[in-house]
């Protein structure tokens, strides 16, 4: 008896090892965000795409932001090209970023007509671009409970209007884990924003861009989430800037090294400013206290690897953020290649 159940086990296991071999990879497509007013990449930062085997480009096409004076929302930072000829060889995802206090004070009719505006400026800019046959639109907003229900509203007056595309919408971390207050939006298909997992403003948080295990906290019921879901993943890093305590500011895009300068002293998971100085542009003042943060590649990978484990797709879009120069030039080919990978 004792044998016959041990030749059952080790018949069982050589059988899931041998369906998990076989599995069927993922299909992956590999996008990058160009977040930038203008659209005029650099050479290397083509070549980097074209590398990596970019195909998909999610291309900020204009704000929507609070006019406090007007009492309503309006257009702002809208796109422009200077170099079409690449654009065009890449599938372009038009996003339009609408700030959450666009929903405070608005009604019914008022939103009906927001999304006339949005969906006509959006097919306005792109048809001025070459891209008027652009095959999805996305949303992105940090919605809130209190916004929820005229964002989603938006949400499907967009999709009714374009229904010969697909509408997704940028989700956050924390809408997923509070879905039930939340809600889920109206859309064909959410992209999980993987960053800005932590609180920015708060001075004892190491990294507010990525961390592995408040990662952790957030998709443990991602599995069930009813929308299929893309991946957004970080490249970027900034300077978080705080003056006795409280958060005043970040420096973007920075390449400045703060260790072994004199006027910066290491501090904890910062550094203290030891004189007025200018720091990229900045004055950063006598005793502000500076936390640099940046995407650590083994954490992307990390966190990239545990996404794959929950998300059921078949197929998935991995957009990494963003295709700028800077960001680029702090990681090698071989490391983009293997973030993609961490989710196949």
């Amino acid at each position: 008896m004792q044998r016959s159940t041990a030749i059952f086990v080790f018949m069982l296991v050589l059988c899931v090892a041998g369906c998990k071999g076989n599995r069927k990879p993922r299909e992956t497509e590999h996008a990058f965000y160009y977040w930038k007013t203008v659209f005029a990449p650099t050479a290397y930062e083509k070549r980097r795409a074209d590398s990596l085997g970019v195909t998909t480009l999610y291309i900020r096409l204009f704000d929507v932001v609070w006019n406090a004076v007007k009492k309503m929302p309006e257009p702002a930072a809208k796109l422009l090209v200077k170099d079409s000829t690449w654009l065009l060889q890449k599938k372009i995802i038009p996003v339009v970023f609408i700030t959450n206090e666009c929903f405070y004070e608005q009604d019914s009719a008022q939103v009906a007509q927001l999304a006339k505006n949005i969906t006509g400026l959006a097919d306005k800019l792109a048809a001025q671009n070459g891209f008027g046959a652009y095959p999805e639109l996305q949303l992105d907003c940090d919605w809130s409970e209190t916004t929820r229900d005229r964002y989603f509203q938006l949400l499907r007056a967009v999709k009714a209007a374009n229904s010969q595309r697909a509408l997704s919408a940028t989700i956050r971390l924390h809408q997923v884990k509070y879905k039930q207050s939340s809600g889920v939006p109206p859309v064909n298909r959410g992209l999980l924003m993987c960053y800005n997992m932590g609180d920015l403003q708060q001075e004892h948080v190491k990294n507010s861009i990525i961390d592995v295990q408040e990662f952790q906290r957030y998709i443990q019921r991602l599995s069930t989430y009813p929308l299929p879901l893309d991946a957004g993943l970080p490249l970027f890093s900034w300077i978080v800037i705080f003056d006795k305590g409280r958060f005043a500011g970040l420096i973007r895009n920075t390449t400045a090294v703060l260790e072994h300068t004199p006027a910066f002293k290491r501090t904890g998971s910062g550094f203290s400013v030891q004189k007025d100085t200018m720091l990229e542009g900045r004055l950063v003042k006598a005793g502000q206290f500076l936390r640099p943060e940046h995407s650590d590649i083994s954490a992307v990978k990390k966190v990239g690897a545990l996404l794959s484990e929950r998300l059921p797709n078949s197929r998935l879009r991995v957009a990494l953020y963003h295709l700028d120069s800077v960001t680029l030039n702090k990681y090698s080919l071989y490391e983009m290649e293997s973030i993609y990978n961490s989710l196949y």
